[in-house]
């Protein structure tokens, strides 16, 4: 008998879409880094900014239909988020920085994305995925370190306000590796069905 092939597997992850607005917000800010940070720095391109909610890695490609199967009934539980971008900080931390990220605000007023993720979460979790332990702490990863250099986020303690925008959908992506940065390809969008937050300020 000849041998089963190997499952095709697709690295994917979940993730929020972001506004023109907050795009922009996040490029100024890059701006302002890089005359500090020189060439030391790999930074995410403008189109591949989002907000990452859940990583799988590698998974069966027939895996999305059950992933499909999970998150469209419970998204449509959750109202769009209402986000804006807000700080500026650095994994591990600013004084050793080797990811530097956009912070963002949650100014839903009902049910906030914590609670969808941690619903999220568990969800995925009794359906067999592996999911991250450590506490949700929402971003925008917008570069990083190649090599060590100083870091001191002074300049970012008073920054313009970001504008409001609403998300209305929870995209599943695949991500591609390239030698020039990923390749990130929506595999389905499921929308947030739950009562509007339309406030703006």
């Amino acid at each position: 008998m000849g041998r089963m092939s190997e499952p095709e597997m697709v690295r994917s992850f979940l993730a929020l879409e972001i506004s023109e607005a907050a795009r922009d917000w996040i490029e100024e800010r890059g701006r302002e880094m890089k005359r500090d940070m020189k060439g030391n720095v790999r930074w995410v391109k403008r189109d591949a900014l989002h907000i990452t909610l859940h990583f799988f890695g590698k998974i069966p490609r027939q895996a999305i239909e059950k992933v499909g199967e999970i998150l469209g009934p419970l998204t449509r539980e959750y109202p769009p988020f209402l986000l804006r971008m807000k700080g500026i900080g650095a994994f591990p931390n600013l004084r050793n920085p080797r990811v530097l990220w956009a912070g963002v605000e949650d100014m839903t007023e009902t049910r906030k994305l914590k609670d969808f993720h941690e619903a999220m979460r568990a969800s995925l979790a009794k359906a067999g995925f592996a999911v991250e332990k450590r506490p949700f702490t929402p971003h925008v990863t917008i570069g990083r370190v190649k090599k060590f250099t100083k870091f001191s986020g002074k300049n970012f303690h008073d920054l313009p306000e970001c504008p409001l925008f609403s998300v209305a959908d929870l995209t599943f992506f695949q991500s591609d590796l390239t030698p020039k940065g990923p390749i990130y390809q929506p595999l389905n969008r499921f929308s947030f069905g739950g009562e509007r937050n339309d406030r703006t300020d």
